[in-house]
This record gives C-alpha cells, sequence and structure tokens, in this order.
C-alpha cells in the first residue's frame, strides 16, 4: 500500500476527533442532538482549520444508518462511503473550477430529486466566494427555499467575498486558527502513533510555522521526518525551516540585561555564521520584547507559544520594564530604517548599540548618601536642587540655632556676612567625595569658601531686595571655624541667644495670613510668605531654606512629599472573626493580583463555615471569571488567615457592597469633597470674583 500523507491518515472521522474548534462543535451537536436543523451551513476561516472536514462529518451525521445524531456509528455503508468520498448523495463542488453560472444551473436542475441511498442529499460548496455574481443569483432562490432533503454546506476562506444575501440564508461558523500549544500537543499524539522520535522544540518551530494551521502543521511534520531520516530533531528542522535560532536572541537580550557590548556583538557573530535573516532576528527580538513586557505586568498571562514560558518570565524579573519599553521602542524604528541600512548585519547591529547606548530618562538618580558637608548650599544646577530635596537630619538644628540668632542679630551678621566676603579666611581644603562630583556643577565652586552664620528665613519681609543680594552659605561645621576679624563676637552673641530661643517659641505673627479652615492641606504655592511665619521644627528633618530667586522674593522651602501620604496598616481579621461585613478589611490585605484581583473585588462574603467561605460574585463581572480562580483564591486567603481554607464562588446577583464598590463609593465621596474644599478656597473664590474664573469641576482629584 502505498504511503499516506499525515494529513489525510489522521483526517477526524467524528465531532470527538477534532482539534479544536469546540464553540462551532457544541453548536453542530446540540443542534443534532436536539433534532434542530438549518437547511444552509456556512464554515468560513484560514487554510488547513477544519471547515471542509466538519461538513465531511455532519454529512455523515445526517446521513447515518443508526440515525441522525452527533456521533455516527463509523460501521454503515453510508459512513464508510463517506469517509472514502464515493457517497453519492454527498455532492462536492470546487467552486473555483465552476465558477459560471451555467455550472451553477447544472448542478441545481438535481436539487428537486429525491436523495439515491441516504437521508439527505447533501451539496458541500468549497471556495464558495469564487462564485460569480450571477452564480450567486442562480442560488438565492434555492438557497432561501430547499426541499426538506437537501442541505447545504458552503466553506470559504474569505466571506467577505460573499454578497450579503448569501450571509443571511446561512448559519455562519467562524473557524478559529490553531494556537501553537494545541498543534504542538496534537503533533506529538500523532507521532507517538506513528513510533517516530523527536525533539519537544523541534515540535515548537513546526507549531509556530503552521501559523495556526493544523494541515500545515502535518505537511511540515511530513517534510522534516523526510529531512531527519525518519527522526525529528531541533537542529534539522531550524535548518529546514530556515528559521532563527533563539537562543542567539536569548543572548543578545541578557547582554543588554547586563549592558555587555562584548557579548552583545559576539552574539551577533555567532548568528551571523548561519546566514540568517536579519529582519527576522529584529522581529524574533520584538516579539520576545513584547512576551516580557507581558510577563512584567501579569505574570499569569506570560504565553507559552515557544515553550520558553520559565526563560521569558526569567528575563521579566532581570530587566526593568522601562527598558524593556525603550528596547522595543528601539527596535521598532530600527526594523522600519533597516532597508536603509549599507548592510542588515551593520543595521542590526547598529540597533543594538542604540539600545546598549541609551538609558530611560526622566528617572531620578536620588543619593543614597549623605551629602558631604563641604558642599555648597546654594544649588549651581537642577541637578544640585534635586539633591538638596534630600532632609540631613543635622542640618535641622543647626539651622534653627542660626536662625534664631540672625533674628536677633540681624544687623550685625549682616555687616559680618559682608566684611567675611570682602576678606576669606582660609579653610583647609578637603578632597572631592563621589557624590559631589556626581552632582551637576560641582568642579565650579571655590575650592576655599568663607564660612559665616547662615543667613536666616526670618529677616526683615520689608527688605527683600537685600535679602535676595546675601549669599547664602553652606551649614556651618560641628567644629567652630575662625571667623573675620572685625566681628569676633558674632557667634558667641549667637549662641547664648539661640539656646534661649529653643526653649521659648517665636513671636508669630497672625495678622498677614489668615488661617485655613478647609478640611485639606492645599500643597506650597509659589506665592512668597513672610519669612517669620514660617516655623522651626527642629524634632523633623529640615530641607535648605529659602533661597533667592529672580525676583528677588524668598521661594518657601521644601517638605518631604510623601510625609503626609504615608497610608496607615490595615489590621489583620482573623479567620473566626471573618464576616460579610468585615470581608473588604482582609481583601485589603490580600496579595492578589492580576484577574484574581478583580475577581476578589467583585465578591460578596456569603457565609462561613468552619473553615470554608463562601462567596458570590457580581454577574456584571462573571465574564473573566473561571474555576482555576477558586482555588487559586483559597490559596491566597490560606497564606492571609495561616491556616488551610476552602473556597466557594458563585456568580449571582449582588445586594451588598463588593469592596471594588466600596473603593469606588469612598473614591467618589473624596473627590467631592475635594471640590468643595476647593469652591470654600479663598483665593478660587477671589480669582472667581475678580476675573470671572470658572472651576473645571472634573479635573478636581483628591490627594492620595
Amino acid at each position: 500500500m502505498s504511503y499516506q500523507v499525515l494529513a489525510r491518515k489522521y483526517r477526524p472521522r467524528t465531532f470527538r476527533e477534532t482539534v479544536g474548534q469546540e464553540h462551532v462543535l457544541q453548536a453542530l451537536i446540540n443542534a443534532l442532538d436536539h433534532n434542530r436543523l438549518h437547511h444552509a451551513y456556512l464554515f468560513t476561516g484560514t487554510r488547513g482549520v477544519g471547515k471542509t472536514t466538519i461538513a465531511r462529518i455532519l454529512a455523515k451525521c445526517l446521513n447515518c444508518e443508526s440515525g441522525v445524531s452527533s456521533e455516527p456509528c463509523g460501521q454503515c455503508s453510508a459512513c464508510t462511503e463517506i469517509a472514502e468520498n464515493r457517497f453519492v448523495d454527498l455532492i462536492e463542488v470546487d467552486a473555483a473550477s465552476r465558477t459560471k453560472v451555467e455550472d451553477t444551473r447544472e448542478l441545481l436542475e438535481n436539487v428537486q430529486y429525491a436523495p439515491t441511498r441516504g437521508r439527505y442529499k447533501v451539496y458541500l460548496i468549497d471556495e464558495v466566494h469564487m462564485l460569480s455574481g450571477h452564480s450567486f443569483n442562480a442560488l438565492l432562490k434555492t438557497l432561501e427555499e430547499p426541499p426538506p432533503h437537501v442541505k447545504f454546506l458552503l466553506a470559504t476562506t474569505d466571506p467577505q467575498k460573499l454578497p450579503v444575501t448569501i450571509l443571511s440564508r446561512c448559519l455562519q461558523f467562524n473557524l478559529k486558527n490553531m494556537n501553537p500549544e494545541r498543534i504542538v500537543q496534537h503533533l506529538q499524539e500523532i507521532l507517538e502513533k506513528e513510533l517516530v522520535p523527536f525533539e519537544a522544540s523541534a515540535l515548537w518551530l513546526l507549531g509556530r510555522s503552521a501559523d495556526g494551521s493544523m494541515r500545515d502543521a502535518m505537511s511540515l511534520t511530513d517534510q522534516a521526518i523526510a529531512y531527519g531520516s525518519g527522526k525529528i530533531t531541533e537542529a534539522e528542522v531550524r535548518a529546514m525551516l530556515g528559521t532563527i535560532d533563539q537562543r542567539a536572541i536569548y543572548d543578545m537580550l541578557a547582554a543588554l540585561a547586563v549592558q555587555d557590548g562584548r557579548a552583545l556583538l559576539a552574539a551577533v557573530e555567532q548568528m551571523s555564521e548561519q546566514a540568517p535573516d536579519y529582519a527576522a532576528a529584529l522581529a524574533e527580538l520584538l516579539a520576545l520584547l513584547h512576551r516580557i513586557a507581558i510577563a512584567q505586568a501579569l505574570p499569569e498571562a506570560a504565553d507559552n507559544s515557544h515553550g520558553d514560558r520559565d526563560k521569558v518570565l526569567e528575563l521579566a524579573q532581570q530587566m526593568p520594564p522601562e527598558d524593556i519599553q525603550l528596547f522595543y521602542q528601539t527596535a521598532l524604528l530600527g526594523r522600519r530604517d533597516l532597508p536603509l541600512a549599507p548592510d542588515p548585519r551593520a543595521g542590526l547591529e547598529m540597533v543594538l548599540l542604540r539600545m546598549l547606548a541609551f538609558k530611560p530618562q526622566g528617572l531620578a538618580d536620588i543619593p543614597k548618601k549623605a551629602l558631604p558637608q563641604g558642599a555648597s548650599d546654594t544649588p549651581a544646577s537642577p541637578g544640585e536642587r534635586l539633591a538638596e530635596q534630600i532632609p540631613k537630619p543635622a542640618q535641622a538644628a543647626e539651622t534653627q540655632t542660626a536662625q534664631t540668632a540672625e533674628a536677633t542679630q540681624a544687623q550685625p551678621a549682616e555687616q559680618t556676612m559682608t566684611q567675611g566676603a570682602s576678606e576669606p579666611t582660609p579653610t583647609p581644603a578637603s578632597p572631592p567625595t563621589p557624590e559631589a562630583a556626581d552632582q551637576p556643577g560641582a568642579l565650579e565652586e571655590p575650592a576655599q569658601a568663607p564660612k559665616s552664620v547662615p543667613d536666616s528665613v526670618s529677616s526683615s519681609a520689608s527688605e527683600p531686595a537685600s535679602a535676595a543680594r546675601e549669599p547664602v552659605e553652606a551649614e556651618a561645621p560641628k567644629t567652630p571655624e575662625p571667623v573675620h576679624s572685625e566681628s569676633p563676637n558674632a557667634l558667641g552673641q549667637a549662641a547664648p541667644e539661640a539656646s534661649a530661643a529653643a526653649e521659648e517659641p517665636p513671636p508669630w505673627t497672625e495678622e498677614e495670613v489668615p488661617p485655613f479652615d478647609g478640611p485639606y492641606q492645599s500643597a506650597p504655592t509659589a506665592r512668597a510668605q513672610p519669612a517669620d511665619q514660617v516655623p522651626n521644627k527642629a524634632s523633623a528633618p529640615t530641607p535648605p531654606a529659602a533661597r533667592p530667586n529672580n525676583t528677588g522674593a524668598a521661594a518657601p522651602a521644601l517638605e518631604p512629599a510623601n510625609a503626609a501620604r504615608t497610608k496607615p496598616a490595615v489590621p489583620k481579621v482573623a479567620l473566626e472573626e471573618t464576616r460579610p461585613d468585615n470581608w473588604a478589611q482582609v481583601y485589603l490585605g490580600l496579595s492578589a493580583t492580576g484577574l484574581l484581583q478583580s475577581t476578589a473585588a467583585n465578591c460578596v462574603l456569603v457565609g462561613r463555615q468552619g473553615n470554608e467561605l463562601n462567596f458570590m460574585l457580581d454577574e456584571r463581572h462573571s465574564a473573566i471569571y473561571d474555576e482555576s480562580q477558586q482555588q487559586r483564591l483559597a490559596d491566597v486567603l490560606s497564606d492571609y488567615f495561616g491556616e488551610p481554607v476552602r473556597v466557594r464562588i458563585q456568580p449571582g446577583t449582588v445586594e451588598a457592597e463588593t469592596p471594588a464598590a466600596q473603593a469606588m463609593r469612598l473614591k467618589e465621596e473624596s473627590r467631592v469633597e475635594a471640590l468643595e474644599a476647593m469652591k470654600r478656597d479663598p483665593i478660587v473664590q477671589q480669582l472667581v470674583e475678580h476675573f470671572g474664573a470658572t472651576l473645571r469641576e472634573d479635573t478636581v482629584q483628591p490627594l492620595e
């Protein structure tokens, strides 16, 4: 007997043997079992996904001698003849070769006659979109009202070319492409039956090359068996297909992760020995970066289409998300410009070197160590201003002492600053530290800077110009240094007065700026405030004092942005105390992410029986729910309570408030409160009254 190709040898003979297309099979099986049969069916989809196969199985179900059912016997003469493509009442027509209207009329002349042997006369028209317009018109009336013994089964790969009048007369089933996982699983079963040795990685290459077509996958498997002389290996399949070695892509990405240019070019050199398609290599790199980005955003959504899910998750943990996004954008633009490069390899290398050269911007590298004491307080560049936002604990007490002393000795200190600036006293120079060298503009400062009493923020508000001209020096060192001889008692007079002032609160003036009694504290504004209204807090780290700006007004001191935004910890609830009214508190303590977090947020606790928790899932959010999330939620709750917990989730109508609904309600209440606070703000009221301003209520958001 001659050899029969795998695609024909293992063509499904029943619905149970069909791989995939469950949405189509379920509709056909239910229609056959309940005797709700339509007279015309249209199967659409790409090549090799089972259109003709399902149509033949349906014809077998209709004409089986044991009766109409979704499970034909496969033993009767009708089933055997249909399987061998010689059943007289199954008329298969290739519309691509019979496009004329005469062919269609000849075909329809026999429709009125009863079937010869079977129960139904079945017309299977493949590639029906190839028929001419006149042929469709000739088919319309018969397709709309055929005799009861006639069934039409139409198949096409391009349903857009069919007239709407044809589509409206048929039940349309769209067949999906096969994913690589399903193709690989089916190929493994076939090769085990054929006793052909294989490597799993080689089957993944075949599954991806099939591009969703099971017939293409079986044809490539036949070719791989012939190429490998009875066995299938990854190296031989890769050579047969001419695909890029995935290990080279991993090597390039690993070199980018550690910023190793030598290893990066070595990976390109090794890949070039196989004369690859460099555009395809760049496309593979883009696909891998896309999968890594998905794994970083949602690890459980990482696909295994290449059989390397563990490797993708490992790279997702090693590389920052901002690097992945930058690499993807760089590769995307490089793929567009690759045809303009002198040669493809040079274009690929330049794209990789561009990834190596650039780093994501906009992420501030906050120094983790305290800045050196010898650095100047006056910022010479935006980089120094960013570094000075890090509070120094030692500077807080010294700044308060200097400010108090300057409040009582404003005039002598001003003279001391003026004379000290004209005749500076030499101080020992200290070598620059790495932290100071990294700051922009650090090398522009003189090696010997005059040390004097820091200028106070509490200077008179009536002299902004003179306050702006006075230089603000660095914090005073812990060991006193000599100052100019003309003011020998400047520090001596300030010390006792500073200690006395530290015990008593300074005299605050409350007439100029009325206190704001709103429900929230507004952020610091750019408007200059009187200096003597700035409180001194020795217990908290104090940032550098206000510095003169171009307008001559003192800018307010910066405060740590995260001090007021720290969220309190949610108290933990014991299992025996868990009730429907405190389920939201338990939810806030869970470590659920992704789809599981969404499911838990839309559940309400119905009741508890021992270690079993019963939940009701809001049916409006049950589209993404599956049975596996029930066990995953049980695992998360077991980790939370510290003991095994069983979970039952039932979708339905929820009357109580879910954690998601509670969060939305609280957010809306906060927004309403923030809006009311904005309307009561004196400044906002003045802007509305005097300038006719309008508050855009949709832009008001509460501070988190």
